[in-house]
């Protein structure tokens, strides 16, 4: 596996956890800041997932 695919598949895992928190998030009826603090979290996963992905592309860009 090289070093794009290796960071494409973390990129997916990253946002496989966050639509599981979300999930998570969204059976908390009764835990309203549980389930905001939930959320807050899978925004990171998010933001990590599209950090790699801009990273692979400024390498490949980079690459001669």
């Amino acid at each position: 596996m090289d070093e794009a695919t290796s960071g494409r598949s973390r990129a997916e895992h990253f946002r496989s956890v966050a639509d599981r928190l979300r999930g998570i998030a969204n059976g908390l009826s009764y835990e309203l800041r549980r389930a905001d603090q939930l959320r807050a979290l899978a925004d990171g996963f998010e933001r990590f997932a599209v950090r790699l992905e801009q990273e692979q592309e400024a390498d490949a860009l980079s690459e001669p």
